[in-house]
């Protein structure tokens, strides 16, 4: 018990200075860190050698997303500077009499459209850009973007987190993604009736109700198809893109008398011009996916033995930058091209490009130490084994009742990693090897853990402070969980306890 409540320390101190004491993320992580750090030196005893390579491991992985955090408020910078929001606000404006409608379709369906393609928070931080430039409330876009696009987080990023769960575990990758399909459909209801209840309320919740449960149906059909046809690469895309339609379809016949009165939409060449480079975005990240190059940056990391005779293996191309697929390389050649042809039109002067680089380095400045801070974290707690003595406590303590607890440990493995991605690597043998010493069905658990990481990343605290940055809330991210958190861990008990019969 012991070990399980040390291990169980950084996280809890960062829970309690985020949600009790309401410190900034950046405060809040460095708390959680030198816990994390004081632990690890002390009761781990690694060595100076050993504390070198697990940093090391959570800089480089810290580099990797806060490349992508900085390409993200950079496109951001670059799109409203040049007037692109504007213009996007304007279109959809014409497009959508319902403002709740707008609401539902871009944090639900939009962003999930967006995630199938590029993840690490991308699409949260799009959606809630467009919300607040549309004139919604800031605290309440921001978090309506994290919850909204978080059950599309399994399937999407060209399903890097099915391929993750698929490399640790040896249940086949169709019984895995077929279940993956279920507890993803009752996932991605859940995140549209939270969007709605963050909008409004119950009231607003039993209004949305005509919006949600048709899309929902359509992309649920849609889903579970692309599953059993192990369809992984493009799940999320098209998913997404299915329950856009439907939304627009859908806005169409519930408001007819506005969209007939409505106005028409003249300038589409200044519309164009605005979404260029988000389209850009996805037509280079489908495009560098088909061709795949080979152009690669690995990391691999040595192993080590601690004073206490534990040992740390190595790590082979622990982070790898897949230069041309990388989100960041895409970002940076759409900000250069979008730069130079707004400059050509008239859209931009050179002195914009100035305040572009300013105004992204002051926003993003914060978000980048605690992105550092809480990836060190992760690293430390991997590399000392208190995510797998928090697991496996779990396990002991929960008997079969953990295929309920299997919905918390996916979960908390998202939190501390900030990834789906990597929670599945961290935990995706552990929950299979869980299950089978239970007798559960191991395809329900690893589904269970997947699609409960996903969700989880909706209070992931790398992702949050990366939205918080692009709100304008940095340092009140308390705010965006006062939204999220509640939702999110309702959504984690129901597929909990829809894994119960599994038993």
């Amino acid at each position: 018990m012991t070990e399980f409540l040390l291990a169980l320390l950084p996280i809890a101190a960062l829970l309690i200075c985020l949600l009790v004491l309401n410190l900034s993320a950046k405060h809040s992580a460095s708390i959680a860190f030198l816990i994390a750090l004081a632990e690890f030196v002390i009761w781990f005893k690694p060595g100076i050698e050993g504390i070198r390579i697990t940093l090391s491991k959570g800089m480089i992985m810290a580099v990797f997303v806060g490349l992508i955090a900085l390409g993200a408020m950079l496109l951001y910078n670059l799109v409203d500077i040049s007037g692109g929001f504007g213009v996007i606000n304007n279109f959809l404006s014409k497009i959508f009499k319902d403002e709740f409608a707008l609401f539902i379709m871009i944090t639900w369906t939009f962003s999930a459209f967006l995630q199938g393609i590029a993840g690490y928070g991308l699409p949260a931080v799009i959606a809630t850009t467009i919300l607040i430039k549309s004139g919604f409330d800031v605290a309440k876009s921001a978090a309506a973007s994290l919850l909204g696009h978080s059950w599309a987080i399994t399937f999407g990023s060209m399903g890097s987190s099915i391929f993750a769960i698929d490399l640790v575990t040896d249940s086949p990758i169709k019984e895995i993604l077929v279940k993956m399909s279920s507890f993803g459909s009752i996932g991605m209801l859940c995140c549209g009736l939270g969007v709605c209840f963050i909008y409004g309320g119950v009231k607003a919740l039993l209004k949305g109700l005509k919006y949600i449960v048709p899309t929902w149906i359509v992309m649920t059909i849609a889903l579970v198809i692309m599953a059993k046809m192990e369809m992984v690469s493009v799940i999320g895309f098209v998913t997404g893109m299915i329950g856009v339609a439907v939304m627009i379809i859908l806005h169409k016949v519930f408001n007819k008398k506005d969209s007939s009165s409505g106005e028409k939409i003249n300038d589409k060449k200044s519309l164009l011009n605005s979404v260029m480079p988000y389209i850009m975005v996805i037509v280079m990240s489908i495009g560098f996916f088909i061709i795949n190059p080979g152009l690669k940056l690995s990391f691999s990391f040595s192993g080590y033995e601690t004073a206490l005779g534990a040992v740390v293996a190595a790590e082979e191309d622990y982070v790898t930058f897949n230069i041309l697929k990388y989100p960041f390389t895409i970002i940076l050649i759409t900000t250069v091209v979008s730069v130079i042809y707004y400059c050509k039109i008239n859209l931009m002067k050179r002195k914009d490009i100035n305040t572009i680089v300013k105004a992204t380095v002051k926003k993003i400045k914060s978000t980048e130490i605690t992105l550092l801070l809480l990836l060190c974290t992760a690293s430390i707690m991997m590399d000392s084994g208190m995510t797998t003595i928090l697991s496996t406590t779990i396990v002991e303590f929960a008997g079969k009742g953990y295929a309920f607890m299997s919905s918390v440990i996916g979960m908390l493995g998202a939190f501390i990693t900030g990834s789906n991605t990597n929670a599945n690597i961290l935990f995706g043998s552990l929950q299979e090897t869980a299950a089978l010493s239970l007798g559960i069905a191991p395809a329900v658990i690893c589904a269970v853990q997947s699609v409960s990481a996903s969700v989880g990343g909706a209070i992931g605290p790398t992702t949050t402070a990366l939205v918080a940055a692009t709100a304008d809330k940095s340092g009140k991210e308390s705010e965006i969980y006062r939204y999220t958190l509640v939702p999110t861990i309702i959504t984690a008990v129901i597929l909990g306890l829809l894994a119960l019969p599994a038993v």
